[in-house]
């Protein structure tokens, strides 16, 4: 007996699936979830800020699992999964750090680990390497990024006026924001936390 659907059919009822799916987890994540085809079987779930990579990989699959008769026909696709991570999401989890007091502690660890191997600082084109405590700095944040759930909301109410100051002394910029904090870590009265402001980067030398 023929099927009486074509390949086109099963097509689009997983396109219909995927975008319900995408739904669904907006629903119960709070965050915008997109399925978008990549090719042959493989299809990319990505998301800005929200859950972590694990916990929306466990939460995709647990959910298909669970829904056979809406999201059956993804069962057996290749579902990879990819966060956007926002300059707020690195503002708030710099701006937790340096109020705990592991910015500070974590860099230095870094930076001794760093001097230790041997390592130097990369050198970009012609322009001047960074401080060791600058790589540190961003290598740590970027850590600290992938591994929290809902990397954008504050830890504390206190920190919200901080986060936008960094924001803005940094024009919303992870590389500027990181000079304000390595500015601010090697100051010489490093108990008295000055106020988060813009750094302004060295011109070449002119005649």
């Amino acid at each position: 007996m023929n099927c009486p659907y074509t390949p086109e059919d099963f097509t689009m009822s997983r396109s219909t699936q995927a975008f319900q799916l995408g739904r669904h987890l907006s629903e119960k994540t709070g965050v915008r979830v997109e399925l978008v085809y990549d090719s042959g079987a493989r299809w990319l779930v990505q998301w800005p800020d929200g859950p972590t990579l694990d916990e929306m990989r466990d939460l995709v699959d647990r959910t298909i699992a669970a829904h056979p008769r809406h999201f059956g026909l993804l069962a057996d696709r290749q579902l990879s999964v990819s966060r956007m991570d926002s300059v707020r999401a690195w503002a708030a989890r710099a701006v937790a750090a340096r109020r705990d007091g592991s910015l500070a502690t974590e860099v230095a660890r870094d930076v001794a680990r760093r001097r230790e191997l041997g390592l130097t600082p990369p050198r970009l084109g012609r322009a001047e390497p960074k401080r060791e405590e600058y790589y540190a700095l961003l290598n740590h944040i970027e850590r600290l990024v992938n591994s929290t759930s809902y990397p954008e909301r504050p830890d504390e109410e206190a920190d919200v006026p901080v986060i936008e100051q960094l924001l803005t002394a940094g024009r919303r910029d992870e590389y500027k924001m990181a000079d304000i904090l390595v500015n601010e870590l090697l100051a010489p009265e490093a108990s008295a936390a000055p106020a988060l402001r813009a750094v302004n980067t060295p011109t070449s030398n002119q005649s």
